[in-house]
C-alpha cells in the first residue's frame, strides 16, 4: 500500500513550486507578505497565510517546500524592486548628480509604493536559515554594487566626499527608516524627500527648488 509522502521539512529551498499557477503563488506570497509585516515571519502561521487567500492550510506545500520558502520568495520579490529601481537610470542617466538622485527617488518609490515586501527584507533577516541567507544575500550585494558606482561616480566629479561605502551605508540607512515616520499622504512628497537627502550627501551648494508647503510627512 502506498502512502502519502509527508510535507517537506523546514529548510528546504523551493523543492515544490508550482509553476503553472503564478496568480495564486502571487497572491500567497502577498499575503504572506503584509502577514510577516504585521506579526512577524515567527508569529504568522501557514493557516494565517492559507486562510487569508481561502485554500486549505495543507494547500500551500502544493506551491512552496517550506514556510521559509514563502518568505525567501517575499524577500526576493522586495529586493527585486530595490534592483529595478537601483538600474533604471543606468544608460539613461549620465551626469553623476541626476543619475544619484534618479536612484534616490527610485528606492523611495520601491520603499512607499506597495511596501510590504520591501518592508519584510528589512525585518526578517534573522528568520533565514544560512543557506537562505546566502541567496537573499546575493540579491542585496546587487544593489549596493550599484549604489557603490554611483557614489563612485558622483565623488570622481566632485559632488561627494570621504568613504563613499559608508555614505551609501548611512544614505539606505537613512531611507530605508523612513519607513518608520513616513506617510504618502503628508506634506511632504517622494521628489521633495529625495531632494533634501540629496542636499545632505553633495557638496555642492544647495539648489533652489520650490518648497513644499510644511516639513514633515506625517
Amino acid at each position: 500500500m502506498r502512502t502519502r509522502a509527508p510535507p517537506p521539512r523546514d529548510g528546504a529551498i523551493l523543492r515544490s513550486v508550482k509553476s503553472d499557477d503564478p496568480a495564486r503563488r502571487r497572491a500567497l506570497r502577498s499575503a504572506a507578505a503584509r502577514l510577516f509585516r504585521e506579526v512577524g515571519y515567527a508569529g504568522a502561521t501557514v493557516r494565517d497565510i492559507a486562510r487569508a487567500v481561502g485554500i486549505q492550510s495543507g494547500s500551500i506545500f502544493y506551491y512552496y517546500g517550506t514556510k521559509e520558502d514563502i518568505l525567501v520568495d517575499v524577500m526576493d520579490e522586495g529586493l527585486a524592486r530595490f534592483v529595478r529601481a537601483a538600474e533604471r537610470p543606468i544608460g539613461v542617466v549620465s551626469d553623476p548628480r541626476e543619475r544619484l538622485r534618479a536612484m534616490i527617488v527610485g528606492h523611495l518609490e520601491a520603499l512607499h509604493g506597495r511596501s510590504d515586501e520591501v518592508a519584510v527584507v528589512l525585518s526578517e533577516w534573522r528568520s533565514l536559515s544560512a543557506r537562505s541567507r546566502r541567496r537573499i544575500v546575493k540579491q542585496r550585494d546587487r544593489v549596493d554594487a550599484m549604489w557603490d558606482e554611483a557614489l563612485g561616480a558622483a565623488a570622481q566629479a566632485g559632488l561627494v566626499g570621504g568613504d563613499t561605502k559608508l555614505l551609501r551605508l548611512a544614505l539606505l540607512g537613512a531611507m530605508n527608516w523612513s519607513l518608520q515616520w513616513y506617510t504618502p499622504r503628508g506634506r511632504l512628497t517622494i521628489e521633495a524627500m529625495a531632494d533634501r537627502l540629496l542636499a545632505l550627501v553633495l557638496r555642492e551648494p544647495a539648489r533652489r527648488t520650490r518648497r513644499p508647503a510644511g516639513g514633515a510627512g506625517r
